[in-house]
């Protein structure tokens, strides 16, 4: 009975390890400026936050 448990807690403990990934969570995917006049300069702020378990690598950003 103790090497079932043994192997169960050992199986439960390290199956997470190969599963490490990163995960992004942004809340604001879009932000409506409203009527802007010609030639304003506009800027936001986007929060971005890894809820995974890995190291997050935001390797390229292209704004659209």
């Amino acid at each position: 009975m103790r090497s079932w448990f043994l192997a169960a807690l050992f199986t439960l403990t390290f199956s997470g390890l190969g599963y490490a990934e990163p995960k992004i969570l942004i809340p604001e995917m879009r932000w409506d400026f409203g009527h802007v006049p010609q030639q304003s300069v506009l800027t936001h702020d986007y929060w971005i936050k890894n809820i995974g378990t890995d190291t997050l690598k935001i390797i390229r950003v292209k704004p659209g």
